[in-house]
């Protein structure tokens, strides 16, 4: 059965990857969810807000406490609602959304961001291709690594990432062709599925972590800082 991991009250199987201290291994097993705390229960009322236009796949939401500001990006876009940054105010006390969110249009896809560190306004992102930094008042994106050629976008594109203790970016791509066959449906004749997870480093260098991935997800790292952990 592998590892137990005490995360939820909620039991069920899922594919889980562990890098050791050194982020030198991979280490994949099956894990199980099991109780130690009772979940918190919110009781559900009317939403929190309402996208105008609605939402295709609104993704990554994060916080800015000098503000109070969250922002989040509509990162799939079709032909009549473009991929989107939002940035909405919420009031610090009672955390409601004030007024109407400001909508940026964007040049391209982004799925993950985060706000760089003593660069107001700025963004660093996982955008349809690689790394860019967005700007918050344009959506402009100055691309730094383009890590998926533009003739492979039918075949990969970003999705997930996140940002380590050490201020390095990690995102994960989507086998976009593998993706498609639905969960737990790929057949053996498909071969290694060609999604990679990269990491960016605050000097410019980028370092290719793993492969063989469908859709990387879910990254995050354990209170020491010595696991990562995706799906």
């Amino acid at each position: 059965m592998g590892d137990i991991v005490f995360t939820s009250e909620i039991s069920y199987p899922q594919l889980q990857v562990y890098r050791n201290s050194n982020f030198s291994q991979i280490v994949i097993h099956r894990a199980y969810t099991m109780a130690t705390v009772p979940l918190e229960t919110i009781q559900g009322d009317d939403p929190f807000y309402k996208c105008n236009p609605p939402n295709i796949l609104g993704e990554a939401p994060i916080y800015r406490a000098s503000d109070s500001t969250l922002h989040w990006v509509e990162c799939l876009g079709d032909s009549t609602i473009p991929p989107t940054l939002w940035i909405m105010k919420v009031d610090p006390e009672t955390g409601d959304a004030v007024g109407e969110a400001r909508r940026i249009e964007l040049e391209d896809s982004v799925t993950v961001m985060f706000f760089r560190k003593d660069i107001p306004g700025s963004y660093i992102c996982a955008y349809y291709q690689g790394v860019a930094f967005m700007d918050e008042e344009t959506g402009k994106l100055e691309v730094v690594k383009e890590i998926i050629p533009t003739d492979q976008r039918d075949e990969l594109r970003y999705n997930d990432g996140s940002v380590d203790a050490k201020g390095r970016f990690w995102l994960a791509e989507i086998d976009k062709r593998a993706m498609a066959f639905g969960p737990n449906q790929l057949p053996e004749s498909y071969g290694k599925p060609k999604g990679r997870l990269f990491r960016y480093d605050p000097d410019g260098s980028l370092h290719l972590m793993e492969t063989g991935l469908i859709c990387g997800n879910g990254l995050a790292w354990s209170p020491d800082n010595k696991t990562c952990e995706f799906y």
